[in-house]
Order: structure tokens, then C-alpha cells, then sequence
């Protein structure tokens, strides 16, 4: 939130740019992000080089979740004040959140559309 909007004009890093796309549709319109979130279930090291650091490094993750945000320019009194340059407000959850079931396949536990704690990062 306190970083300033970075521009990477005329080329826009692929996995970001494809998930800005997929937010305008829907995830069965998109189907690389499940996939990726299937993925990211197993630890899978390729996809894991599609951001910037590895946050699951110690172990995979137990959930996996993409959430939509909506962000704004905060205004010039705000980014004075605070120094944040974004506000945004959580929109939900934008595909289906996942974990490994028993055997090792993923199990759906939340659909978009069901809510999401104000909490979310």
C-alpha cells in the first residue's frame, strides 16, 4: 500500500497482466487461475517462479485463495498524512478456494459469491 504505482511500459509482467484480465471476466472464463491455485497446493516450484518470493517456502500451503480487491488513488491530503498512495476494499472471492483432500486432490471449501472475513490479506 505504500509503494508507488510502477509502470513497465510497453511490457507488463505476463502473470500479472493475465490475472488483471481474468478479474474482468470470471475464473471459468480464466481457467489458468484454478489451475495455478491447484498448483500452488503442491508446492509446484514453476508456478512458484511466477512470484516474486516463495511465501510457502518451509511447506506447502494448506488453502489456497484468489480474492478480488478494488483499489483507489488515495488523495493527496491522505498520501501526506500516511504516506499510502492505495485505499481498496475487498470485493470477494474471485475463484474457487481449495484444499488438498486425503488423497491428494483438491477439494473445493469455498465458492465465490459465499462471503469473506474483512480480514483477508
Amino acid at each position: 500500500m505504500r509503494q508507488p504505482p510502477r509502470l513497465f511500459a510497453p511490457y507488463q509482467p505476463r502473470f500479472d497482466w493475465n490475472l488483471w484480465f481474468a478479474s474482468l471476466g470470471t475464473w471459468r472464463e480464466y481457467p489458468f487461475v484454478l489451475r495455478t491455485e491447484e498448483r500452488l497446493l503442491h508446492n509446484e516450484p514453476w508456478v512458484l517462479k511466477l512470484f516474486a518470493s516463495n511465501p510457502f517456502a518451509a511447506n506447502p500451503p494448506k488453502r489456497v485463495r484468489a480474492v478480488l480487491w478494488q483499489y483507489w488513488f488515495t488523495d493527496l491530503a491522505t498520501k501526506r498524512a500516511t504516506g499510502l498512495w492505495w485505499r481498496r476494499e475487498l470485493r470477494g472471492l474471485y475463484a474457487p478456494e481449495l484444499e488438498l483432500g486425503p488423497d491428494g486432490r483438491p477439494l473445493v471449501v469455498a465458492w465465490p459469491g459465499a462471503g469473506l472475513s474483512p480480514e483477508a490479506p
